[in-house]
């Protein structure tokens, strides 16, 4: 036998990064934003955040003080699913406080609301602000260099994925301390959404070295802890939930992801579900539909699912690839998700029209199906309904 073929990895290929020049870690690390911003030469920074955290307050007030005296103003009602017309709100503001730097505070959706704003500024004003995000959710927004935006066009709604390096975070702190206002639903969704780019990861893409054992380890650890995280109180295990959310999407620019992303931008966009809603429905179903066309990989999952206690399961007896839906599905029941469509207000008679737009498109998310992909997605639906 050739000694190249033992070997665990591929022998050749390539993986891409992105322009992330830094990550802080750690209870308090937000003590360093200062000097990040000093690092980029930053005056005028907008503050991008919700509507619930300017509420709450307290931390706000420590992102903006550890700002050191650069905040220029706020944008502080950033809808979910980043609509077209906040982003040219919150751009208006830019140009009117002379920003020269953007800092995002909190999920996903502001995350990607101040990339939209970034690229709407580069490209209208030739101005490329860079951007500093402090998430409080797991949806890993901050590591990627894509974002969707919320069109209209006949009183439609669209959302769309942007995909460009320039607007990608430049540096990214995570501090649990921070998460304390995230109430446990939407952390335990956000975390869903975390694992989804771990599962698809690995079932839609080839072998990598580092990224497939990175995903496996933010899996077990994720797995293991999120139950636990659940309480704001907890910033300890939520900070390693960060740490693990940050395993499971650690190169995006390296990953395609698959059917269940893209199911949840249909539901998202179209529907309106929020997306710490949609992976919990979706991934189950869509990892036990590939169960046939992706068994090696399927089988990495249900080893990296194999927890033990905090799923209140056995120990697995088999890493046969039916085990990874089984345990997913366990995972989410256990931190109170919605497991189903109809949970969350989807008519069974949309399921025709979802699968329209999911097949108009991702044609190619969908061909991982297998030979009869068109009956397999309505097989799929149908379970996730």
């Amino acid at each position: 036998m050739d000694s190249a073929s033992s070997l665990r990895t591929p022998t050749a290929g390539a993986l891409d990064f992105l322009p992330t020049r830094r990550v802080e870690w750690g209870l308090g690390s937000i003590g360093r934003l200062g000097d990040l911003l000093d690092s980029y030469s930053v005056s005028r920074v907008l503050l991008m955040t919700t509507r619930s955290l300017s509420e709450q307050g307290s931390l706000l007030r420590t992102v903006e003080d550890n700002c050191g005296g650069r905040c220029a103003g706020r944008v502080e009602h950033l809808p979910a699913h980043v609509p077209s017309d906040a982003v040219e709100r919150a751009a208006a503001t830019a140009r009117e406080l002379g920003a020269d730097a953007l800092v995002s505070f909190g999920g996903g959706s502001v995350i990607d609301a101040t990339k939209a704003v970034a690229a709407r500024l580069a490209d209208d004003d030739g101005r490329q602000l860079p951007h500093f995000a402090v998430p409080t959710t797991l949806s890993g927004a901050e590591f990627a260099d894509h974002y969707g935006v919320t069109e209209f066009h006949d009183g439609a709604a669209t959302k769309r994925t942007h995909t460009r390096e320039d607007v990608t975070p430049v540096a990214v702190v995570l501090d649990g301390a921070l998460t304390a206002a995230t109430p446990g639903p939407l952390w335990a969704g956000s975390g869903a959404k975390a694992l989804d780019h771990a599962v698809e990861g690995l079932i839609c893409n080839p072998p990598r070295p580092v990224l497939d054992d990175l995903a496996q380890l933010g899996i077990r650890e994720l797995a293991g802890v999120l139950r636990q995280s659940m309480d704001p109180g907890e910033p300890t295990i939520r900070q390693a939930c960060q740490l693990a959310a940050w395993y499971c999407y650690f190169a995006p620019a390296s990953l395609t992801l698959g059917l269940s992303h893209r199911i949840g931008h249909v539901l998202g966009g179209t529907y309106g579900v929020p997306h710490s809603l949609t992976s919990g429905i979706t991934l189950p179903a869509v990892v036990r539909a590939m169960t046939q066309t992706s068994p090696q990989r399927l089988k990495l999952v249900a080893r990296a699912l194999d927890t033990g206690g905090p799923l209140d399961l056995p120990a697995m007896a088999t890493d046969e690839p039916a085990e990874a839906a089984v345990r997913l599905s366990s995972l989410v029941t256990s931190v109170g998700l919605p497991t189903r469509m109809r949970e969350i207000g989807i008519d069974r008679n949309e399921l025709p029209a979802i699968a329209l737009r999911v097949q108009q498109l991702y044609p190619e998310a969908i061909a991982r199906l297998g030979t009869d992909s068109t009956e397999s997605l309505r097989r799929l639906l149908e379970e996730a309904w």
